[in-house]
């Protein structure tokens, strides 16, 4: 009977502990590098915009020139750090989910040029690339209605509507939104994966609008 009982009680607490574990939840602070998600996005706007916008479509690049000797990349930068990672200009992290926390910002630290991770990761991803040569394609166009007041850059990334359009700059209005998506989404996936965590559609979301107002950031600056 006493060994019944033991066992009994030994089940139960077997139970509990893994009922417990299984439904527990976990904080992931999750590290976001504003100022190089910006550099990122210049990086690759001038990569596929600034090529199409002189006459290229953005899916060839320019041959270096034979008698010019090849660029030296800048050196990485020499600007201190704060002991903690920030989001934005402020000491914050990106929940993603609760109780336990777990710090995972040493994983983004320790890898040197954070931007440059960042255009790397990227540049895999094949329907972002699509995305920004589909842009260069009609970089001339969107450029026009934002200089004759008809759209302008929004702080989510997005152009706005801001006069009538015909229904080839509606068309175009909407595509440019579109591809600003997909290169916003594959950014914020970016993020949460030099983080060393998982990409889940769930894990993107939480750090989607702080890629999207970064986006906006550097589409406003180039006004």
């Amino acid at each position: 009977m006493t060994g019944n009982l033991f066992r009994a009680l030994q089940s139960s607490l077997f139970i509990l502990v893994f009922y417990s574990v299984s439904c527990a939840t976990i904080t992931v602070n999750v590290y976001f590098p504003a100022e190089e998600v910006r550099e990122a996005y210049s990086n690759l706007e001038e990569e596929f915009l600034k090529q199409g916008e002189n006459g290229n479509s953005g899916t060839e690049k320019k041959q270096p020139d034979a008698n010019k000797p090849a660029a030296t990349p800048p050196p990485q930068s020499m600007r201190k750090y704060p002991d903690q990672p920030t989001l934005s200009s402020e000491k914050k992290y990106l929940v993603i989910k609760k109780e336990i926390s777990l710090d995972f910002s040493e994983y983004a630290w320790a890898q040197g040029n954070i931007a440059q991770q960042i255009t790397q990761k990227i540049r895999s991803m094949p329907d972002v690339i699509q995305a920004y040569k589909q842009r260069s394609q009609r970089l001339g166009e969107i450029n026009q209605m934002l200089s004759q007041g008809l759209v302008t850059e929004g702080n989510q990334g997005l152009l706005i509507q801001k006069g009538s359009l015909t229904p080839g700059q509606t068309q175009a209005f909407n595509a440019e939104n579109t591809d600003r998506q997909v290169i916003i989404r594959g950014m914020a996936k970016a993020i949460v994966e030099i983080n060393n965590i998982d990409p889940t559609p769930e894990n993107i979301e939480k750090v989607l609008p702080e890629a999207a107002r970064q986006f906006a950031s550097v589409r406003q600056s180039d006004r």
